[in-house]
């Protein structure tokens, strides 16, 4: 995984290596900045490439495609629950379902700790897997709970809640949180007027 691009595209609000892989899967899903990322085979091979999520002689399928976008929406809807507090049932069940198919890969450092194996990823099943892993060590970390989708509706970006009392809301307080919060107070304006 190529963490300093995935960084530079990211731009502010980045989840510590190695969430920011899951960050990345979660925000490239079409927003009103950006096209589907994930938009066919070759895109979608052109990306795993691009971040270094893949090795240079993957192949990818639609099946393949497919499954990495359902993977996408299951991990989309548990971190947007971060924020809410309400978990959606039907993305645990699909997400149980894909945990069962995808062992996660293991690999013991040389110090005798057992790790993740996170290197680049030889199919998009095993890129599935090693995505489960990072997911399953952020929330043993407590780093999990800090991944979010920003509240803007126009927005709905995967942001890493860095502050102290992990109350964030927006990607970007100068952006999102500016824009909301002059929406509100209009509203607030027209109803006294």
């Amino acid at each position: 995984m190529d963490v300093p691009r995935l960084s530079r595209w990211l731009e502010s609000k980045v989840a510590p290596d190695p969430l920011i892989a899951v960050q990345a899967l979660a925000n490239s899903h079409p927003s009103e900045d950006q096209g589907e990322l994930l938009l066919d085979v070759e895109t979608t091979r052109y990306w795993l490439l691009r971040f270094g999520f893949a090795a240079d002689g993957i192949e990818v399928s639609e099946d393949d495609r497919g499954r990495l976008l359902e993977l996408r929406g299951c991990v989309r809807a548990l971190i947007d629950a971060n924020a809410t507090g309400e978990r959606d049932a039907a993305a645990s069940e699909r997400l149980a379902a894909i945990v069962a198919d995808h062992p996660v890969p293991l690999a013991v450092e040389r110090d005798g700790r057992i790790g993740l194996d996170l290197a680049p990823a030889p199919s998009v099943d095993a890129l599935i897997a090693q995505l489960i892993g990072v997911v399953l060590r952020a929330q043993i970390d407590g780093t999990w709970e800090r991944l979010k989708i920003c509240a803007a509706d126009t927005c709905r970006w995967a942001f890493y809640d860095a502050s102290k009392n992990r109350g964030g809301h927006w990607c970007s307080m100068e952006v999102c949180g500016n824009r909301e919060k002059n929406r509100s107070y209009r509203r607030r304006r027209a109803a006294t007027a």
